[in-house]
C-alpha cells in the first residue's frame, strides 16, 4: 500500500486512449504550424467555453468541502480539505488569466472566438464540438447539486481537475516536442501567423502549469490515503469510483480535438 497512489493506478487504465488523447493529428498540425485561422478560431471558441464549465465545478467542488472549525496557523499549509480550497481558489484566478490571455491572442492574431449567434447571448448546439458536449454532460454530472459519497465527497470532482489538467498538460507536452522538429520554420509562415507555436503551446507547456497540476496531484492522493489507510474494501471503492471519472475524462478529451 505504501508504494500505491490514486493517480498512478489511473494512469495504469485506459493506456491507447490516453495516447489518442494526448497525440492527436490536430495537436501534429498545431506544432507544425499546419491549422487553419479558421478551424484555430472555432476550437479556441469551444475551448472558452469548456472554461465556463470549469468554473462551475469549481463552485460545486467547494460546496462540499468540510472546512475546520479549528483555525489553521497562518504559516501552516492546513488540511487536506484546507490545501484543495486554496488550489480551487488558484484554479479559478487561472482560468480567468486564461481566458483573457484567449482574447489578447485571438485579437492580435485575428481569431474570432465568439459562437453565439444573431442574439448576441446562446450558442447553437451544432457549432459545439463533441468534446465540449461531453464535457458539458461530465461536468453538470458533478455540478447539480445532488448529494454525493459521505467518504471524500470531493473526490470525484478533485479527479476531474487533475485528470483534465494533467491530459491537457501532457498533450502540448507533446506537441511542443513535435515543433522542435519545425524550429527552422519561422512561425510567421504558419498558417494561424504563429499564434500556436509562439503563444498557446509555450503557454500550456510552462513549468508554472506542471507544477499546478503537480499540487492537486499530491493533495488528492494524500487525501485519499488518509482515509484508505489499509483498507482494502474502502481502497477498491475509490479506484471504482475516480476510475468512471478518468475513462469519461479520457473520452471527452479524445473527442475535443478537431478532425484534420
Amino acid at each position: 500500500m505504501a508504494s500505491w497512489t490514486l493517480t498512478s493506478h489511473l494512469l495504469t487504465l485506459h493506456r491507447d486512449q490516453f495516447a489518442r488523447a494526448t497525440q492527436s493529428r490536430f495537436l501534429a498540425h498545431a506544432a507544425s504550424g499546419k491549422l487553419s485561422k479558421p478551424l484555430i478560431s472555432h476550437w479556441l471558441a469551444n475551448d472558452r467555453l469548456y472554461m465556463q464549465g470549469y468554473i462551475r465545478l469549481t463552485g460545486s467542488l467547494l460546496r462540499t468541502l468540510q472546512l475546520p472549525a479549528k483555525p489553521t496557523p497562518s504559516k501552516a499549509a492546513g488540511g487536506i480539505e484546507v490545501r484543495l480550497l486554496d488550489w480551487l481558489v488558484d484554479a479559478l484566478v487561472n482560468i480567468r488569466r486564461e481566458e483573457r490571455f484567449f482574447m489578447d491572442v485571438a485579437e492580435r492574431y485575428g481569431l474570432d472566438v465568439d459562437l453565439t449567434g444573431e442574439d448576441g447571448v446562446s450558442v447553437r448546439p451544432e457549432r459545439k464540438i463533441a468534446g465540449l458536449r461531453r464535457f458539458e454532460e461530465l461536468f453538470g454530472g458533478l455540478t447539480t447539486g445532488r448529494q454525493g459519497s459521505s467518504l471524500l465527497p470531493w473526490l470525484e470532482g478533485a479527479v476531474l481537475f487533475w485528470a483534465t489538467e494533467k491530459v491537457y498538460f501532457e498533450a502540448w507536452s507533446w506537441a511542443k516536442g513535435q515543433a522542435e522538429g519545425a524550429a527552422g520554420k519561422a512561425c510567421e509562415e504558419d498558417e494561424d501567423g504563429g499564434a500556436m507555436r509562439r503563444e498557446f503551446i509555450p503557454n500550456w507547456t510552462n513549468g508554472e502549469f506542471i507544477r499546478f497540476v503537480e499540487t492537486l496531484e499530491g493533495i488528492l492522493n494524500e487525501g485519499v490515503q488518509e482515509v484508505v489507510g489499509r483498507d482494502e474494501r474502502l481502497k477498491k471503492e475509490v479506484e471504482d469510483r475516480a476510475a468512471a471519472v478518468w475513462r469519461d475524462l479520457l473520452g471527452a478529451e479524445e473527442a475535443f480535438w478537431p478532425e484534420v
